[in-house]
């Protein structure tokens, strides 16, 4: 009888774990989600335009973007728009700039904190391209994080945030705190 019982146990788990990942494939980082931060969305329900970084000499960056992308195809649309506040001459430099493609993505869950079961959060790092107003011919490479902390499995060290890393120019690698907000939603 025993071993009937066990044989019966193991044929649940089997059966289980045949069943589970097509259940959950819908939220996990193979999926496609589109990307927020700081933008229309957002301000609707009442968070601050944009989300803000500062680098080591006291310059702060403000994005505001939006897009899609596929952590498995390594793909990423869209882009938005940045504004570096200068602190050693209180000047601003403004421009856009664009997703090319997913450098990494760490799923954290979806639909905690009471929200929709699609609005999903993780560490999404971009490859992007910035182009300042003031020189069109100019484009800058570098990597925008872009941190949201919905998730059961977000880490305790994880901030809500944004960090820029325009290469061999600036590094905003720090997250200003409450200055914005960041999503993922599953379409």
């Amino acid at each position: 009888m025993r071993m009937r019982n066990f044989t019966l146990f193991c044929g649940l788990l089997l059966l289980v774990g045949a069943v589970a990942p097509s259940v959950a494939l819908g939220h996990t980082s193979k999926a496609a989600y589109d990307w927020h931060v700081g933008d229309a969305l957002l301000q609707s329900i009442g968070f601050p335009v944009g989300n803000q970084a500062m680098a080591p000499n006291g310059d702060v960056v403000t994005i505001v973007g939006t897009g899609s992308f596929s952590a498995d195809g390594k793909w990423a649309t869209g882009g938005g728009t940045f504004s570096h506040h200068v602190a050693a001459s209180d000047a601003t430099i403004t421009g856009t700039f664009t997703a090319d493609r997913v450098i990494s993505f760490q799923f954290y869950g979806c639909g905690t904190e009471g929200l929709p079961p699609n609005f999903c959060g993780g560490q999404l790092k971009l490859a992007i391209t910035a182009t300042p107003d003031s020189a069109p011919s100019v484009h800058l490479a570098g990597a925008l994080t872009i941190t949201c902390e919905v998730g059961e499995s977000a880490p305790p060290s994880a901030v809500e945030g944004v960090r820029v890393n325009v290469y061999d120019v600036i590094n905003f690698n720090k997250p200003v705190p409450e200055s914005g907000a960041n999503i993922y939603i599953q379409p």
